[in-house]
């Protein structure tokens, strides 16, 4: 049986990230529900806003026009939060333009992309417990290369940390 493709991985991934998602949603509703049925709106607007304050660093990763590269780290970022972590992304502008990635992305990048944010996770998964107050950081650069940094901290003390860099 032939090896897999790195979209075939993600694609499997992503549904099952999307299945994951729809039923928090749905529970998230519920709540929401239940706290306006008990007269407590000022509950259910707090719990909206610190549901939409999660979603961030998606949106963050929305941004990145690399198909491979954005469903990668949305695979880390949300795998990292079914845990419990919070993450925290930053972008370089060029990442965030079809350009750079037409002139510099190369098909094998993406196994290499996949692979890093896999290590990164296992890595971090192996690390966080017992933290006080752990915070996954995600920096993407690009110019000449494009580079990733993954950083676990735990009050502004590096844990973990490991960059790629293409």
């Amino acid at each position: 049986m032939p090896k897999p493709t790195i979209e075939r991985l993600l694609l499997a991934e992503q549904l099952s990230h999307y299945r994951l998602q729809r039923h928090d949603f749905l529970n998230h509703w519920q709540v929401i529900m239940g706290y306006l049925q008990l007269g407590k709106a000022d509950r259910a607007l707090l719990y909206m806003q610190e549901g939409v304050g999660g979603l961030e660093a998606e949106q963050q990763i929305g941004q990145i026009p690399q198909d491979i590269v954005s469903a990668s780290l949305l695979g880390l970022v949300i795998d990292l939060r079914k845990e419990g972590l919070w993450v925290e992304i930053q972008l370089a502008s060029p990442v965030k333009k079809e350009e750079f990635w037409q002139e510099f992305w190369q098909e094998e990048y993406g196994e290499a992309v996949f692979g890093y944010t896999k290590e990164c996770l296992a890595a971090i998964l192996n690390s966080f417990q017992g933290l006080e107050d752990p915070v996954v950081e995600i920096d993407l650069w690009g110019a000449e290369s494009f580079g990733c940094r993954i950083s676990l901290l735990d009050d502004e003390k590096v844990i973990f940390e490991h960059s790629l860099r293409l």
